[in-house]
């Protein structure tokens, strides 16, 4: 009997120790999540890295540009396009120096008083802003990031008056560097930059972190366009041959879409909104299908001439077709893969993203009057002009169209009701 019990107590204990055995190996096993977690680090440290030595090498350029003075030649064409690139890149005919056809110099000079804090304070913002999208430096020192995101807005609110202060003094009298088509779009860039700046202060002031995020993602990236502009003179100078003039256009028409999906691939990678039904519903994506061919209907007849695309027409096809092929691929793919797993949080997104795309027939209508009759631009560069302007205008409606719609404040009354 005495050995039975004892038989007993000693299977217990080996019992107990082998389930406390057990509790320490699952306690110490790594978690499974923890590889993609690292993995998403290492992209957003080398994503963080490359934005950031595109600012720094571009911050000395914009800074200085108005204080050394383009006649003498500023540190990008000193140091950057004539040593890299070529003299004539840097300051022969097409460079915007005084002296060529098309030079733009005159133009900033009668404006310096604009493009002066312009240049200054669009350097402030830009290396501000790699400050500001730490998670690191936004969650230990919340007060130093609102002081920070008040001193951005101020730069970009000024950022925008001397480029609007620029653009009415030079559009009527055709002094914009690289024509109409450039015109246009840092008018659509100077629009931009003051509506996501506001929805971004307002988010913030409505206690929405998640939708300030979103704007403020989209207005960096807006504001990176000038160093963008800068990477591509380098690469196309070096290899393409063309002058800064034709170089500085068709980088800013690859730019331009291009800063606007980014952010949307970035965002949706690393956090994920509110459903919405109205954004999914197969009737509103038949209905903006539709309202595009109609708009296609009435705007084909006024584009099929040859002189509107008369503008140096290979490599306006070379820019654009591979950019939007793959923004159509990639968002119809990402939209039906996200329908098929019963992820409506992701549709929502990436449904929006496609509409946006699928609706830019119905912008190039209004582009195309507002280029014909209020930049008078020539025929020669209408098909450019009112292509990239109802592309971009068609991204950015979206982006702006989501972000709202999948608000907290929003969407709330039909937040977890029948949405994944």
């Amino acid at each position: 009997m005495a050995t039975s019990t004892k038989t007993r107590q000693r299977k217990q204990n080996g019992h107990a120790a082998s389930l406390t055995a057990t509790k320490q190996t699952i306690t110490k096993s790594p978690k499974p999540s923890a590889p993609k977690a690292t993995e998403g680090r290492l992209w957003n440290k080398l994503l963080g890295i490359l934005i950031a030595v595109i600012v720094l090498l571009y911050a000395p350029i914009s800074a200085t540009y108005f204080l050394v003075g383009p006649q003498i030649g500023h540190v990008g064409d000193k140091y950057y396009y004539k040593p890299l690139i070529s003299w004539n890149f840097a300051y022969g005919n097409g460079s915007g120096h005084p002296g060529y056809p098309g030079s733009n110099y005159e133009a900033l000079k009668r404006n310096a008083s604009a493009m002066m804090p312009h240049s200054v304070l669009g350097t402030v913002a830009i290396v501000l802003g790699l400050i500001q999208f730490l998670p690191v430096f936004q969650f230990r020192y919340p007060a130093i990031h609102r002081n920070l995101g008040r001193l951005y807005g101020l730069c970009a609110m000024v950022i925008s008056w001397s480029s609007a202060s620029f653009l009415r003094d030079t559009i009527p009298k055709k002094d914009v560097f690289s024509g109409d088509v450039f015109a246009l779009i840092l008018s659509l860039l100077s629009f931009g930059n003051l509506v996501t700046m506001g929805l971004a202060v307002a988010m913030a002031w409505s206690g929405d972190i998640g939708s300030h995020r979103e704007f403020m993602a989209l207005n960096y990236s807006l504001m990176l366009s000038a160093p963008l502009l800068r990477v591509a003179w380098l690469i196309l100078g070096i290899t393409w041959g063309e002058t800064k003039y034709i170089i500085n256009l068709y980088s800013s028409y690859f730019a331009g879409p291009f800063l606007l999906t980014a952010p949307m691939f970035y965002l949706r990678r690393h956090y994920k909104r509110q459903a919405n039904k109205t954004l999914m519903n197969i009737k509103l994506h038949l209905g903006i299908t539709a309202a595009s061919a109609a708009s296609l209907v009435y705007v084909i007849p006024l584009m099929a001439k040859p002189e509107m695309w008369a503008y140096r027409r290979t490599e306006y096809f070379w820019f654009t077709i591979p950019q939007f092929v793959f923004q159509a691929v990639a968002f119809t793919w990402l939209a039906a893969a996200s329908m098929q797993r019963g992820d409506d949080k992701a549709n929502t997104a990436w449904r929006t993203y496609q509409n946006g795309l699928i609706s830019a027939p119905i912008f190039a209508a209004p582009m195309y009057h507002f280029l014909r009759y209020v930049y008078n631009c020539p025929d020669e560069m209408m098909g450019l002009g009112v292509t990239v302007g109802a592309w971009t205008t068609g991204l950015v409606t979206s982006f702006v169209i989501y972000v709202l719609a999948t608000s907290k404040f929003v969407n709330k009354p039909a937040a977890g009701k029948g949405l994944k």
